[in-house]
């Protein structure tokens, strides 16, 4: 009897499915690992391959890194246009992967490249005689190399990734399609609604005149009408020299800047140089999410804690 009854059982572990695996999925950034996460909720949990509160700019690998991309199913990452040294690792570890490379991709407009540190308004622009902005290319006719790389902070950008994101999981991973759509649905809207919030709070702030600490804010800036006056220099892997810091603290005394705006690679000496002698606030702002925890709730919490910042600061 006990031999009959462990062959049956036997043979019902034997003629069970087994469960399938978890869908590996490895995320380069905190912002573009949240979208992610949202969109997998209750399914599986994406790998967050660069550690919270370093820059992604200088990034070592570490042997666990190169692990998890040889192991994944589906690389998401930004792209070469912000990451240009992670397409090597990336054929290098995970050359059977799929890869998603999110600045890639077409439904979403592109934003070029500021040329000059001095931002312009939309009409000197339109007058054709600053340069500000890489004139000669339409915004839809911008490829991912001549464009700002900083698509994320724009929420309705980030809906049209999380829609790519859900379709590209949905065919890797059919049995949670619908989970995988219904999440990207669920975190869209809110976002519209966080988006609707944060618009008309900063409604009576447009026009007042700040500073960015590099040039990393700009769809930030056009989706709820808050352009910058310009930016400490035009990326973070650059300083300004003497010429442009006596340009700018020109600009905080004579233009009536009310905000300066640092950002953990701004020094904090050059801020406190720039305000000297003025009434001009300062605020510190975390674009790339490095002093956040990682996870669903980052994405939301990067898009209200910097329109929370530009409200105290312009305020």
């Amino acid at each position: 009897m006990r031999s009959t009854v462990s062959f049956a059982a036997c043979f019902t572990c034997l003629a069970a499915p087994a469960l399938a695996e978890p869908l590996r999925v490895v995320v380069d950034t905190a912002p573009l690992h949240s979208l992610v996460a949202r969109v997998m909720d209750g399914v599986g949990t994406p790998e967050l391959l660069l550690p919270p509160g370093g820059s992604p700019h200088d990034v070592a690998l570490r042997p666990s890194d190169a692990r998890r991309l040889s192991q994944a199913d589906l690389v998401v990452w930004t792209g070469p246009a912000f990451l240009p040294w992670f397409s090597d690792s990336l054929a290098a570890l995970a050359p059977e992967a799929e890869a998603l490379a999110v600045l890639e991709l077409e439904g979403w407009e592109r934003l070029p490249l500021r040329q000059d540190p001095a931002f312009e308004t939309e009409e000197e622009e339109g007058e054709g005689e600053g340069e500000g902005y890489d004139h000669g290319h339409g915004h839809d006719a911008l490829d991912a190399a001549q464009a700002d790389p900083h698509a994320w902070l724009d929420p309705v950008v980030a809906a049209s990734w999380m829609e790519r994101l859900a379709e590209t999981l949905a065919e890797t991973d059919p049995e949670n399609a619908g989970t995988y759509r219904e999440n990207a649905t669920v975190a869209i809207e809110a976002d519209t609604a966080m988006s609707e919030r944060i618009a008309a709070r900063l409604a009576p702030l447009s026009g007042r005149p700040y500073l960015v600490p590099h040039d990393a804010y700009q769809y930030f800036e056009r989706r709820f009408d808050v352009p910058a006056s310009g930016a400490l220099a035009l990326s973070d892997a650059s300083a300004p020299g003497p010429a442009r810091i006596a340009e700018l603290r020109d600009k905080v005394e004579i233009g009536g800047i009310v905000c300066v705006l640092s950002d953990p690679e701004t020094p904090a000496d050059l801020v406190a140089l720039l305000r000297e002698d003025s009434s001009a606030a300062t605020a510190p702002t975390d674009p790339d999410g490095l002093m956040l925890t990682p996870g669903p709730d980052l994405y939301p919490a990067l898009i209200e804690g910097l329109a929370v910042t530009l409200e105290e600061c312009l305020g």
